[in-house]
This record gives C-alpha cells, sequence and structure tokens, in this order.
C-alpha cells in the first residue's frame, strides 16, 4: 500500500510539471508578434521618372492669304498645303498620388512634365522644273507636361488602368514663302509659346517590390488648332499676306518608374 501511494504521488507531481512547463512554452509563442504577408497596396504619394517617343498625326499645314496668294495658287506657284509631321524623344520626371479602394480599385492623379525635341519642317519648291517660289513650313514642341486623373483595377501587384486630363505644351511655329523672282518679297510668319488641349490614354504598372514598379503608357493629346499670318518682307502693296494653318494633334509611348512613399510601414499582427 505504502509503494502504491508513492507511486501515485510521484505521478501527478510529474503531470503537474509537464502541464505547467507547457503553459509556460504557449504563453511565451503567444507573447510574439507575428508578421503579415498582406497583399500589394496601391495607396500612396509616389514620384518617378519617364522617357518616351511622340509623333504627331499626319497633318497638312494649309496655307491661304490676300489676292496674290490665291492667284499664284491658281497657276501653281504656291501650293494649297505642306505636308509636316513632327515626331522625337522626349524625357523627365511625374509626381502622384493613388488610392485603393475595395481590393481592386485604384484612383489616382498624376502630373508630368517632359524636356521634348518633337520637331519636322519641310519645303515645296513650285514649279518642279524651275523653282520661282519655296514654301516652307515647320514646327517644334520644346516641353511638354500633364495634370491627368488614373481610374484603374489591380491584380495584386499589376495595376492596368485608363487615364484623361489636362495637356500643354511649348511650341513654336513657322511657315514662309519666298519669292526668288521679280521684288523678291517673303510672307514670313512665326509663334512661340504656350498651347493647351486635352489628352487620353492609358497603360499599365508593376510593383517590382514595396516601394518601386516600372510602367509602360500610350497618351494621345490634342493642343488644336493655330493659324499665323506673314506680311510682305518687300512689299509691293500694302494688301498681300499668306496664312499657315498648323494643328498639333499626336501620339506619345513611353516607359517609367516610380517611388512610392511608404509612410505606413509593414503589417503586424499580435496575438
Amino acid at each position: 500500500m505504502r509503494n502504491f501511494r508513492f507511486v501515485v504521488s510521484a505521478v501527478v507531481a510529474v503531470s503537474a510539471l509537464a502541464i505547467g512547463a507547457a503553459s509556460a512554452a504557449d504563453m511565451a509563442v503567444k507573447a510574439r508578434p507575428i508578421a503579415v504577408d498582406p497583399s500589394y497596396n496601391w495607396t500612396g504619394f509616389y514620384v518617378g521618372l519617364n522617357a518616351g517617343y511622340g509623333w504627331n498625326d499626319n497633318r497638312n499645314v494649309a496655307i491661304s492669304g490676300s489676292p496674290l496668294i490665291t492667284a499664284s495658287q491658281a497657276i501653281g506657284t504656291v501650293p494649297l498645303a505642306v505636308g509636316l509631321r513632327p515626331e522625337g524623344f522626349l524625357g523627365g520626371g511625374q509626381i502622384g498620388y493613388n488610392y485603393q479602394f475595395g481590393s481592386r480599385g485604384v484612383f489616382g492623379i498624376e502630373a508630368d512634365f517632359a524636356w521634348a525635341d518633337i520637331k519636322d519642317s519641310n519645303f515645296i519648291n513650285l514649279p518642279v522644273a524651275a523653282p520661282t517660289v519655296q514654301t516652307s513650313v515647320s514646327e517644334k514642341i520644346d516641353f511638354f507636361g500633364t495634370v491627368r486623373g488614373r481610374l484603374g483595377v489591380t491584380f495584386d501587384r499589376l495595376l492596368v488602368y485608363g487615364t484623361g486630363g489636362f495637356a500643354y505644351a511649348n511650341v513654336k511655329q513657322r511657315g514662309n514663302i519666298d519669292e526668288f523672282f521679280g521684288a523678291g518679297r517673303q510672307f514670313v510668319a512665326s509663334s512661340s509659346g504656350l498651347r493647351y488641349g486635352w489628352t487620353v490614354g492609358g497603360g499599365a504598372e508593376w510593383a517590382l517590390s514595396r516601394n518601386w514598379s516600372v510602367k509602360a503608357e500610350y497618351l494621345y493629346y490634342d493642343l488644336g488648332s493655330n493659324t499665323i499670318t506673314g506680311l510682305q518682307s518687300n512689299p509691293v502693296n500694302g494688301v498681300d499676306f499668306a496664312t499657315y494653318s498648323f494643328s498639333t494633334r499626336g501620339n506619345i509611348v513611353r516607359g517609367g518608374v516610380n517611388y512610392k512613399f511608404d509612410w505606413a510601414g509593414p503589417v503586424v499582427a499580435r496575438y
């Protein structure tokens, strides 16, 4: 009997020690914070760089003017239009903010600015057999910028979006009819300044990490039409003039990289 009581007491003591050790170990595990790896969230401010290529739609610069110009067009020494298609590279930066709503929707606003070298010039000599009049036109975009809204859908780290808003650019335009005979008249017109319009397009952005992402984007822009007038440089009379009507509409494709400021920090869960 005495041995039996000793065995029971020993079993009870060992069980109590085991339960206590298990409880202590369980408490130690529960006290540790566990980091949660959430799906990517697009909310936040970002800055970045971009570079690409732009080209205007194929457009003709229409030419008209006083009776002298229309009479010259009637006999074929001044063309009715000269073809022009400015194109070239551009590069700059952007800043913006995204807000992710729900599990997939993303709304944002972005402003960008780029230095540009989108330009072209062209001339026509008429008549072809013996040039007597040269008509030339040119256009150049020095810089280009937009302020746009963005609305898209996200598939975790992939964001596909449409975009549209305000566009502006510094545009230089020039036209000239140069007469090689008679009084040697010229009808030179030029303009340089900010032009305003609209833009619409779309793109896709891929998050490489919590902070870095890359994107590809297409934009169509419309900066409207502009007509400039040139008077005679060596006038025979005081009424003759020439007008050159430009249309600045085109396309941009570009890539970019963004850095998102992760001010919220990592998500940590405690149990």
